[in-house]
């Protein structure tokens, strides 16, 4: 959309009036998924039926936030019980969550039977809380079935990173947990590197139990090693369970870059291939037979995961691997938070979801898999908790609390406003702040410098106060739940979407049913979890109008030279946001794609608040970014709304005012106009500090030769008639251009 064809018809509407008059002629809210209600752990797949995946017809992805009375879940933008009494609950960004429909119970058990106990996308749930099974608990589960047969305890990735209380300690306090648990294997995940390279080699060291993956090689050769033999009995021969790690390549691009130089993901099924057909080149030279195969995986069933890289496609292909013919073979995987469990031919696929809101179970015997589904945290809670870890945690939590006194900022001069009143209803100095963060990282924290910035109101949670410390303890609870920044790249036309979804919240109204209007006298928004704050862009847009029809203007921040341009729907842009609404969550369901990761927010947070001057972000409703104004407003008279004048920062009163436009009058048409690349700086009220100014590329635009005489009754019904040909033709126009 170009800013200057608003304003051609309006000129030409005033060159038509006038000339008509002269012949006197007249004239537009953790992922949740819904289930059955049939416990999980019930839940059985045979291997000579595939279960039937049913995905709910009423999932949604939702900011449970925006409305009070929901069941609390934490994620960035959802309702979160932060009091010490209740931990976080479970995030909603679980993606393709299906619902595992149930098959027939096996008849008879032997007395064999072996129990698989499986976790994967942990992120730090180390305390219990609603929703989430804790660390305790789960220790409870492992006890328990280790009490009735042998048991093993495995996870497939993304474990020590993820709530502020696991990644304060970069891992280690969850690695002694897990010790203490009694793990057998663990393979790793994307987010294991998040803490460094290094530091991920030190938690290799401190845990008790093998740390795997077949495909992350550094320099040539394998970080850690590929797989390990589990042999509860070594008095029984065959009865060993070969277990191999694989790691998604998304890797790559879902933690820092400089988290994963040197690093190389190689392609999964090739490389769990090469080692199926090493060991069972080994066991033919000594004489062994290996009937069990456990596959930890990290790959997931995410869409926008390549489909040769993705968990079901490695397990379809191990059903057509002739050496594991006749053999059992179970795919445990992680990464795409999605509770699932599916069967192959001799292949059993399962997922539990993610944040310990299951835990996943599998029993087999000597002749086949007999079930496979999840341990739910209803079913978890009535399990007696391990008082050992209990204890453990209880420790953890008390020097977390310590660590949380330490001060970020000596002082804070400004009130930065979390009020749900507000940062769920329009811009704010906080979401400001915050937005300012994600953005500010993105000029180095990702391959490509980020345009824009954007998080959702619902998952900013308190107010910094002023004149007071700003403590580690403060950061956490505007922050409380552990999203990392992302960066995806989204098209213009998902910007625009974007905003249409954030604006588009019904209007708050008094008892009589009157709208209630903010300081401008624009009716404010109800309360929404998904309003975005924003930063490197800005937004114009009308509240009077229909939800899908508010949006007056859009400008996106190019950072290679500092200016606004129009939002191209064709372009492509680079949009830091944090990982649940990247996945989707909060309804923002055309976002999505590839995407590169980052660190916690609250560190990116933190960061920013000891470098940048708060004292620009004195106003706590600054309406300078998501600029609520009506369409209508005209304070000058001059036939142009104040909007369109607010665009180019000056008072557009007549053609030679317009950006561009000829201040002389010439007689050759060609002479009158701007050349279609001409680009005019102008300032733009922004309070913004990276990026102050703005930059209008003109169109062509065609002066008058003579306007009618001011105060004469030829112009006054000249300015009358094109005024109401601008209202229309704008109208229409922005219609067009935005597709609506």
């Amino acid at each position: 959309m170009k800013k200057k064809t608003v304003l051609i018809p309006a000129l030409s509407g005033l060159l038509i009036s006038t000339s008509i008059l002269a012949s006197h002629v007249s004239a537009d809210e953790a992922t949740t998924a819904t289930t059955d209600g049939t416990p999980a752990s019930s839940l059985v797949a045979s291997t000579d039926a595939v279960t039937t995946e049913v995905t709910p017809t009423d999932a949604v992805v939702t900011d449970t936030a925006s409305d009070a009375t929901t069941e609390p879940s934490a994620e960035s933008g959802s309702e979160q019980d932060t009091s010490a009494e209740t931990q976080a609950a479970p995030e909603t960004d679980v993606e393709n969550a299906e619902v595992l429909t149930a098959v027939a119970e096996p008849e008879t058990q032997a007395t064999d039977e072996v129990t698989i106990l499986h976790t994967n996308d942990i992120h730090g749930r180390i305390e219990t809380g609603s929703g989430v099974i804790g660390m305790a608990n789960l220790a409870g589960v492992v006890e328990e079935a280790r009490s009735q047969g042998t048991t093993l305890v495995l996870d497939s990735g993304d474990a020590f990173q993820g709530l502020p209380i696991s990644n304060s300690s970069e891992g280690e306090d969850m690695a002694n947990i897990m010790n203490q648990v009694g793990y057998d294997a663990m393979t790793l995940g994307n987010h294991e590197f998040d803490f460094g390279l290094d530091q991920l080699k030190k938690l290799s060291e401190i845990l008790t139990f093998p740390l795997i993956s077949s495909n992350v090689y550094v320099n040539g050769a394998r970080l850690f090693e590929a797989s390990t033999i589990i042999d509860k009995d070594t008095t029984v021969e065959g009865d060993e369970f070969v277990v191999i790690g694989v790691t998604t390549p998304e890797t790559a691009t879902k933690t820092h870059p400089k988290n994963v130089e040197g690093v190389s993901f190689t392609d999964p099924i090739t490389e769990v291939n090469k080692v199926i057909e090493q060991i069972e080149a080994n066991a033919a030279a000594e004489g062994k037979t290996y009937n069990n195969y456990i596959i930890l995986a990290h790959l997931g069933v995410d869409t926008t995961t390549p489909v040769e890289w993705q968990g079901t496609t490695l397990a379809q292909a191990l059903a057509k691997n002739e050496q594991l013919t006749g053999k059992k073979v179970i795919v445990l995987d992680g990464h795409s938070h999605t509770l699932k469990s599916e069967t192959f031919g001799n292949v059993t696929y399962n997922q539990t979801g993610s944040y310990l809101n299951n835990i996943g179970k599998v029993t087999l015997n000597s002749e086949k898999i007999l079930s496979a589904g999840v341990i739910t945290a209803d079913e978890a809670s009535s399990v007696t908790a391990s008082e050992s870890i209990s204890k453990l945690v209880g420790d953890i939590q008390a020097k977390y609390a310590a660590e949380n006194a330490v001060v970020v900022l000596d002082n804070n001069p400004v009130e930065l406003n979390g009020k749900r009143e507000n940062v769920r209803v329009r811009e704010t100095n906080l979401g400001n702040v915050v937005a300012d963060a994600l953005l500010d990282y993105g000029q180095a924290g990702f391959t490509h410098k980020s345009n824009l910035a954007v998080t959702n109101g619902g998952g900013l949670r308190e107010t910094i106060k002023k004149d007071q410390p700003v403590t580690k303890g403060d950061i956490i609870a505007v922050l409380p739940f552990g999203n990392i920044i992302s960066q995806i790249e989204v098209t213009g036309q998902q910007i625009y979407d974007m905003f249409v979804k954030s604006l588009g919240s019904t209007l708050q109204e008094d008892e009589n049913g009157q709208p209630i209007l903010d300081e401008n006298g624009q009716p404010l928004l109800e309360a929404s979890g998904g309003f975005l704050q924003v930063a490197g862009v800005q937004v114009m847009y009308d509240t009077n109008l229909p939800a899908d029809e508010r949006i007056l203007d859009i400008s996106i921040w190019n950072p290679e030279d500092g200016y606004y341009y129009d939002l191209d729907l064709d372009a492509t842009y680079y949009l830091a946001t944090n990982d649940f609404l990247a996945a989707g969550g909060d309804g923002y369901t055309m976002l999505g794609g590839a995407r590169e990761e980052g660190p916690s927010m609250d560190v990116v947070f933190a960061d920013y608040l000891a470098n940048v001057d708060l004292t620009e972000y004195e106003v706590v409703n600054p309406n300078s970014r998501t600029i609520s104004i009506s369409s209508e407003l005209d304070t000058d008279g001059d036939g142009f709304p104040d909007y369109i004048e607010m665009i180019y920062g000056t008072s557009v009163t007549d053609a030679k005012d317009y950006p561009g436009a000829s201040d002389e009058e010439e007689e050759d048409p060609d002479d009158t106009q701007v050349q279609s690349n001409q680009t005019v700086t102008v300032p733009v009220s922004y309070n913004n500090s990276v990026a102050p100014t703005k930059a209008l590329t003109a169109g062509k635009a065609t002066t008058t030769k003579a306007l009618p005489a001011t105060n004469s009754e030829d112009s006054m019904l000249a300015i009358l008639l094109g005024m109401s040909i601008l209202t229309y033709g704008a109208y229409g126009i922005r219609r067009k251009t935005y597709g609506k």
